[in-house]
């Protein structure tokens, strides 16, 4: 996918190295590529190099005859005023108040560097059955629609702000939408065992110099990864690195680099960029109820919608 709003993502020394190394293993016959027209990505305005042109399997083929992608909405960036507070200098201090930079993804069809999303054909299949579902106004339940945590990547994508709460063991982004939760241990005896899992997943981090690297599996169920329902199983795993970033004219955001691993429904892990610009007007979360969010004040019901809950291995 190529990231709207962020390249700074590609300014460290370390995503440079990373778009040469696929510029050597550009022959792989895992890198799918679209055939539709792509704004210019960062990675081609660093190096020069472009995704090769490599015919997409019959699963991405499937993918692709969905058809176009619905426009979504987008935060854009904060303004200041010479008395707005700004983040810590810390690197390594999340803390404060956060909203997501880019346009809502209604479909992840492309990872960071513009290749198409290497489904298997199952992972094909079940998207498939999820935009069929609601072309034909028949759609299925996701988690969002039951009043349940959705995951970490949609739980960011839909939120209309996200407030970080930070000491050395123990990081918790809380977001209005839902007022969902997602904690990330820093200690493993923080953690919830292993036998029970979670909705939003068991996330374990540590440090990579200023980077917090998270890893977060033991899902509760199937997730959707946006409105479209690209899926991740919930024996699928996420790894997500987070870096606090001042481009040095007082926009300071998160970057948070998702990469899904799932062999049930993709064929490689791939990645995506989500940038959070910093927002201290939305520090103060709105109330929200989540079942007249739905359309039902007097309790969770499936209105209408499909069960869409367990559908995969």
């Amino acid at each position: 996918m190529a990231v709207e709003s962020s390249p700074a993502s590609f300014r460290s020394a370390g995503r440079v190295l990373y778009v040469l190394a696929l510029m050597v293993t550009a022959s792989n016959a895992f890198a799918q590529r679209s055939d539709s027209p792509r704004e210019v990505d960062p990675a081609v305005a660093l190096t020069g190099w472009r995704p090769p042109e490599i015919p997409l399997t019959e699963a991405q083929k499937l993918v692709r005859d969905l058809g176009p992608l619905q426009e979504g909405f987008g935060t854009g960036w904060a303004t200041y005023t010479a008395d707005s507070p700004m983040p810590s200098a810390d690197p390594r201090d999340f803390h404060g108040a956060w909203a997501t930079v880019q346009k809502l993804e209604t479909r992840n069809a492309y990872d960071m560097y513009g290749m198409a999303t290497p489904y298997t054909m199952a992972g094909a299949q079940t998207l498939a059955r999820r935009v069929k579902g609601k072309k034909a106004n028949k759609p299925y339940a996701n988690a969002g629609l039951r009043c349940l945590p959705p995951g970490p990547i949609w739980q960011f994508e839909i939120s209309g702000g996200i407030v970080a709460f930070q000491n050395e063991n123990l990081l918790e982004f809380a977001y209005m939408e839902g007022h969902g939760r997602w904690n990330v241990a820093l200690d493993p005896a923080l953690l919830p065992p292993e036998s029970q899992r979670q909705y939003m997943g068991r996330s374990l981090a540590h440090w990579d110099g200023n980077t917090l690297v998270v890893e977060t599996s033991s899902f509760k169920q199937d997730l959707w990864l946006d409105t479209d329902g690209t899926p991740l199983s919930k024996n699928g795993k996420l790894i997500t690195r987070i870096r606090k970033v001042n481009d040095g004219d007082r926009r300071p955001y998160l970057e948070l680099t998702h990469t899904i691993v799932d062999p049930v429904n993709y064929t490689h892990q791939w990645s995506i960029v989500r940038i959070l610009s910093w927002q201290p007007s939305r520090a103060k979360l709105a109330e929200y109820n989540c079942e007249e969010q739905v359309g039902d004040p007097s309790g969770i019901t499936d209105n209408g919608f499909r069960n869409d809950l367990d559908s995969q291995p």
